[in-house]
């Protein structure tokens, strides 16, 4: 699990790797990717957090005009809206949690694991915000992650965006002692690719022993598309890919009380939802 947050990099020049396997097409391809932002962050530093914000942000960067048309185009393809998919669907569900459960007078707390940039929570907590008689008084936000540097950049961007009760929680995400003592909303996405099934079984029971009852996870996993696969090798990220029924019945062996799954309209991302 500590490579999850950092690198999955084995290669020390992928220019190179390439050559030796004999793929001198891809060479071109790789330096005309990195002119683009989300391209080189997605290659350099194999899928961080700064590449799935980038994505989330949908807002094109890179160097000069071919860079900032390239990452335009980037953002543009199915693949990447897939990905996005995931993050609209945790701002969403988060949206609507809290319309519903708020009125009910409690205090309710929010986490995401693991949190990278928690850009999910401030744009859920701001589309509730905007509803009449909304207010986050009663909201705690919690963010657990592996990275202490994360966690800083976190606690920074939760603060610029009205998130003003933001608590951090380093350490594993399979490691039940890291989290908080309990939840009502845990958001877990982009995590699920990275895990084998008793790794992920495992962070789906930790899942539910930290929920209250009726408590809400949303989460998500990844199915084979071969442009995304493309990319993803050529940046050396190692993928678990699952249908939306292999997520429901890991997510099944669990005793939560409602498991449900779908597919985004890219058929790409599966977004599972459980409650306890």
């Amino acid at each position: 699990m500590s490579e999850l947050y950092n690198r999955t990099r084995r290669s020390r020049s992928i220019p190179l790797k390439l050559l030796r396997q004999g793929r001198p097409l891809a060479v071109p391809v790789y330096w005309l990717i990195q002119a683009s932002d989300l391209g080189r962050e997605g290659i350099e530093n194999s899928g961080s957090y700064r590449f799935a914000d980038h994505i989330y942000r949908n807002v094109p960067s890179g160097k000069g005009r071919l860079g900032r048309w390239l990452d335009a185009k980037f953002l543009a393809l199915p693949a990447v809206r897939s990905f996005r998919s995931r993050f609209l669907a945790s701002r969403n569900a988060l949206a609507e949690f809290l319309a519903q459960r708020l009125p009910e007078g409690r205090r309710l707390d929010v986490l995401s694991a693991p949190c990278g940039i928690p850009r999910e929570l401030a744009e859920g907590a701001a589309s509730y915000s905007q509803m009449p008689a909304a207010t986050l008084e009663r909201v705690t936000f919690h963010g657990l992650d592996l990275n202490p540097d994360v966690l800083r950049e976190a606690t920074d961007f939760a603060k610029a965006n009205g998130l003003l009760d933001f608590v951090t929680h380093h350490g594993n995400a399979l490691d039940r002692a890291t989290y908080p003592a309990g939840a009502d909303f845990i958001t877990s996405t982009g995590l699920a690719e990275f895990l084998d099934d008793a790794q992920l079984e495992q962070l789906y029971r930790v899942f539910h022993d930290v929920l209250r009852p009726g408590g809400l996870l949303i989460t998500s996993g990844m199915q084979r598309r071969w442009v995304s696969e493309y990319f993803l090798r050529l940046a050396e990220l190692r993928t678990h890919y699952r249908s939306p029924e292999q997520l429901e019945n890991i997510a099944r062996r669990i005793p939560f009380r409602e498991v449900s799954t779908r597919t985004d309209q890219f058929g790409i991302q599966s977004i599972l939802t459980a409650r306890t």
